[in-house]
């Protein structure tokens, strides 16, 4: 059994070290003008709309690379050569502003998101359906989560289980992801028949329906937030991170389905 768990850290370590030396292969050619942003896997069509508008506007080209939040912030911390980081929640830009990391007063919210349950199109689902009885709809099938750990969806998804007194009664059955899109491809499969994923990932999905929303009363609120990398923040990046905030960059953002904030 030891030799297994010393197996299976080693094997960590090695995924963990490929991860950033891609991170650092895909932000190799960057040049001062271009703008490298590292974005919550959950914004990757938007973040890629935002930088496709925004290079067209002013010349300089987005760098983007798409993660769960907690792999980009420990590789941010490693030393990846980020401009900018689009967190989907605030624990991991407070891991980052901890190391000191985060350029000071550009920490924002952009925008926010609901939490939803979805199955297979061919599932047949209880109508209404009600949380309570989930246990026994799901029965010995799984269900696919981010990872808690590192994923912002896991750990919401943890938080609206537990608020719902469901976590301990179908623990056994979770799947646990590295990122929301994983969990999404795995339920699309027909290889978990349900999944919590968030509300903005059913515009990408094929195959998929929607079961349930969480109450926005059991989880803690769903914020993107953004922040300028300290040391990396160039003209080209300012000018990036205020387009975000900008009445345009905001309506790309609520055209991919995300709830747009106040700021």
């Amino acid at each position: 059994m030891m030799a297994y768990k010393s197996r299976q850290m080693l094997l960590r370590q090695i995924l963990a070290s490929l991860l950033l030396l891609n991170l650092f292969i895909s932000t190799a050619h960057a040049s001062e003008e271009d703008v490298v942003v590292f974005a919550a896997a959950s914004t990757s069509e938007a973040v890629s709309a935002l930088g496709s508008v925004f290079e067209k506007r002013t010349g300089f080209p987005v760098i983007a690379s798409f993660a769960g939040s907690g792999t980009l912030a420990r590789q941010i911390k490693e030393g990846a050569p980020a401009d900018i980081f689009i967190s989907a929640n605030l624990s991991w830009m407070d891991y980052l502003e901890q190391a000191a990391l985060i350029e000071k007063g550009s920490l924002i919210t952009i925008a926010s998101n609901n939490l939803i349950l979805v199955a297979p199109n061919e599932a047949m689902l209880p109508d209404p359906f009600k949380f309570e009885n989930f246990p026994a709809i799901l029965g010995s099938g799984r269900l696919a989560i981010g990872n808690p750990a590192h994923v912002p969806a896991g750990t919401y998804a943890k938080a609206a289980l537990e608020s719902l007194g469901l976590w301990k009664k179908i623990e056994g059955n979770l799947v646990m992801l590295p990122n929301v899109r994983a969990v999404l491809a795995l339920v699309e499969r027909g290889e978990a028949p349900f999944a919590i994923i968030y509300e903005t990932d059913m515009r990408l999905a094929r195959n998929i329906q929607l079961a349930a929303i969480f109450p926005r009363s059991s989880h803690p609120a769903i914020s993107y937030a953004m922040a300028k990398i300290k040391g990396n923040d160039g003209h080209s990046t300012d000018l990036f991170y205020k387009f975000v905030r900008s009445a345009e960059g905001q309506e790309i953002l609520r055209r991919h389905g995300f709830l747009v904030l106040e700021n």
